[in-house]
C-alpha cells in the first residue's frame, strides 16, 4: 500500500512540474493611442511570459500563476525613432526597463464553445508604478498543447505617474488614454527525463 502511495505521489509531482513549464511560443502586442494630430500605434517586438496551468482531461481547470513582461525598448512606433525615444523617456526605460503583469487571482473561468471566458485581476507595473487591474480575456487551447490568451485593456498613463509624451516643441500632445491589444500563446516544455 505504501509503495502504491509513493508511486501516486511521484506521478502527481511530475504532473505538476510538467504544467509549470509554460513559456511564450507566439505573441502580438500593440499599444494604440491618440494625439491632437493623429492616431498612433506601437508594437512590442518582445514579450516574455511564464505560467502554471491545471488541465483535467484536456480541459483548462485553473490558471495557478502567470507573469508577463515586456522590455520597454522593444516597443517600436509606426512613427519612427523620434516617437520611440519620447515613449522611452515617458516610461523611464533606463530606470525601469520592463513593463510587468503578475496575476493576482482568477475571478471566473468559464468554458464557452471551444474556448474560455476568463475574468482575471493582477498587478500591472509601468515606469515603476503599480496598479491592480481587471482583465477580461479569451482563452483557447491548441492541438499542440499550447494555450492562447487574447484581449484588450484601456489604461490612463497618468494612473502610472506617466506624463503623456509631447513632440514638435509641444505642438503634438498625446492623449492620456491608451489601449493595449494582445494575443499571447504559451506552450509547455516536455518534462526532462531523469
Amino acid at each position: 500500500m505504501k509503495y502504491k502511495l509513493l508511486i501516486l505521489a511521484i506521478c502527481s509531482v511530475s504532473f505538476v512540474f510538467g504544467q509549470s513549464n509554460y513559456r511564450v511560443s507566439n505573441y502580438s502586442l500593440v499599444v494604440k493611442g491618440t494625439s491632437n494630430l493623429h492616431e498612433w500605434e506601437s508594437t512590442a517586438k518582445e514579450v516574455r511570459a511564464n505560467g502554471n496551468f491545471t488541465f483535467t482531461a484536456g480541459t483548462l481547470k485553473s490558471i495557478d500563476a502567470l507573469y508577463v513582461e515586456i522590455p520597454v525598448k522593444s516597443i517600436k512606433s509606426t512613427k519612427g525613432s523620434i516617437m520611440d525615444n519620447k515613449t522611452y523617456d515617458a516610461l523611464k526605460a533606463d530606470k525601469f526597463p520592463n513593463i510587468g503583469f503578475k496575476l493576482g487571482k482568477i475571478n471566473s473561468l468559464v468554458k464557452k464553445g471551444d474556448g474560455y471566458d476568463i475574468n482575471a485581476s493582477g498587478s500591472l507595473t509601468i515606469a515603476g508604478s503599480s496598479a491592480y487591474i481587471d482583465l477580461y480575456v479569451k482563452g483557447k487551447t491548441g492541438a499542440d498543447g499550447s494555450i492562447t490568451f487574447s484581449g484588450s485593456k484601456k489604461l490612463k498613463m497618468t494612473d502610472y505617474n506617466i506624463k503623456p509624451p509631447t513632440a514638435l516643441l509641444g505642438t503634438l500632445t498625446t492623449g492620456d488614454e491608451v489601449e493595449i491589444v494582445f494575443q499571447v500563446s504559451l506552450k509547455g516544455a516536455a518534462p526532462v527525463s531523469q
